[in-house]
C-alpha cells in the first residue's frame, strides 16, 4: 500500500481554517470589493442629566466599637466576705466569754453589751459583702461580650491582662457583608438625588450601579454639604477603598445618546459613523455630554434614530460602503 505524504504546510492551513470558522460570519473577514460588515444601533432620545465626580468612601452599614457592660470586682468581694466571716466568728467567741464574765459579775453590763453589738453590726456587714459578692458573681457569669450583628472582628483594643472597666472599648466589630458608599454632597445638588436613585460609582476603576439608601436630612455648615449613603452589591469593594461617585448637578432632560463604543476618538475631535439610507458610512464629528452607564449624551449632525457604527468604525473611511447589522 502507498502511503501518500503531505507538505508540512497542511497542518497549518487546517489551522487556520479552524480560525476562521469561529469568527462569527456576519464580522468574518470581506471577500476584495465586498462591503465591510459593521454593527449599529439607532440613537436614541433618553432623559438625562449631567453629573458630577465626588469623592466617597467605601464603609460599613454596621461598625461598631464593642465594650463590657459591667466592672468586675468578684476577687475584692470575695475577699471581703473571707475577712468578715473571719470577724463575725472571732466576734461570737469574744460575746460569748464576755456573757459568761457578766454572769459572774466580773464585768460591767456596757462591756457586755459593747460586745454583742460589735457582733451584730459584724454579721450585717458579712450580709452585704456576701450580697456584694453575688452581685459580682452574676455579673461576672454574663460578662461575655455578645455581638450585636453577624461581622467580623478586625482590631482587638485591649490586650490579655488589662483591667476591662465598663464602657471600654474591647473589641472593633464590622459587617463586612454590608458595604455603602459614604459621600458628601453639595446642599444645592441635593434637590436632585432620591432614595433609591441609581448611581454609578465608581471603586478601583470598576463601574458598578448602586442605589441610595438614605440622605441625611442635616447639611454641615462649614462645607455646605451633606452625606449620602449608597448602597453597594456583594462583593464590589472592600471597608475603606476610594470611591468615585457621579451625582446629577442638574434637573433630567432630554438628550440625544449613543453607546460609549460608537465614539471614534482623534487628536483633532470626537466622531461618530452613521449608515445613510444608501448604506454609505458617513463621520459626524460630535461633542460630548452627561453621561448614563453604557450611553453618552451627544451634540452634532445626528437625528434620533439614526444607525451609528459600533462596531467595526476603526476601519472605516468616511463614504465607505458598508453592510449595517442590527446589534441587540
Amino acid at each position: 500500500m502507498t502511503m501518500t505524504k503531505f507538505p508540512r504546510s497542511i497542518p497549518l492551513a487546517i489551522a487556520i481554517c479552524a480560525a476562521i470558522a469561529l469568527v462569527p460570519a456576519a464580522f468574518a473577514q470581506q471577500a476584495p470589493g465586498a462591503p465591510l460588515s459593521v454593527g449599529v444601533v439607532p440613537a436614541k432620545v433618553l432623559k438625562m442629566a449631567p453629573k458630577m465626580a465626588l469623592p466617597g468612601t467605601v464603609v460599613s452599614l454596621n461598625d461598631s466599637h464593642l465594650a463590657s457592660e459591667v466592672g468586675l470586682q468578684l476577687a475584692s468581694d470575695k475577699a471581703n466576705v473571707t475577712r468578715l466571716s473571719a470577724q463575725v466568728k472571732y466576734d461570737k467567741s469574744q460575746a460569748i466569754r464576755l456573757q459568761n464574765l457578766f454572769q459572774q459579775n466580773a464585768i460591767a453590763t456596757s462591756t457586755r453589751d459593747q460586745a454583742i453589738s460589735t457582733r451584730d453590726m459584724d454579721v450585717a456587714a458579712l450580709a452585704q459583702a456576701r450580697a456584694a459578692m453575688s452581685k459580682s458573681q452574676y455579673q461576672y457569669d454574663h460578662s461575655s461580650i455578645r455581638a450585636p450583628f453577624p461581622g467580623r472582628v478586625v482590631q482587638r483594643l485591649i490586650n490579655p491582662g488589662e483591667y476591662a472597666t465598663a464602657g471600654k472599648d474591647i473589641v472593633r466589630l464590622v459587617d463586612i457583608g454590608s458595604l455603602e458608599v459614604s459621600v458628601q454632597t453639595p446642599i444645592d445638588t441635593a434637590r436632585y438625588i432620591h432614595e433609591g436613585l441609581a448611581l454609578t460609582v465608581d471603586i478601583e476603576n470598576r463601574p458598578v450601579v448602586a442605589n441610595v439608601r438614605a440622605i441625611v436630612p442635616v447639611g454641615d455648615i462649614a462645607s455646605r454639604s451633606l452625606e449620602v449613603r449608597i448602597t453597594l452589591p456583594a462583593g464590589a469593594g472592600l471597608v475603606g477603598d476610594a470611591a468615585k461617585v457621579y451625582v446629577p448637578s442638574a434637573p433630567m432632560h432630554d438628550v440625544l445618546a449613543v453607546p460609549r463604543d460608537a465614539l471614534v476618538l482623534r487628536e483633532d475631535n470626537t466622531y461618530v459613523f452613521k449608515v445613510d439610507g444608501k448604506n454609505v458610512a458617513q463621520r459626524v464629528a460630535v461633542e460630548t455630554g452627561s453621561e448614563d452607564g453604557p450611553l453618552v449624551e451627544v451634540h452634532g449632525l445626528l437625528s434620533p434614530g439614526d444607525r451609528v457604527i459600533v462596531r467595526g468604525a476603526e476601519r472605516l473611511e468616511t463614504g465607505q460602503k458598508v453592510r449595517a447589522i442590527l446589534v441587540t
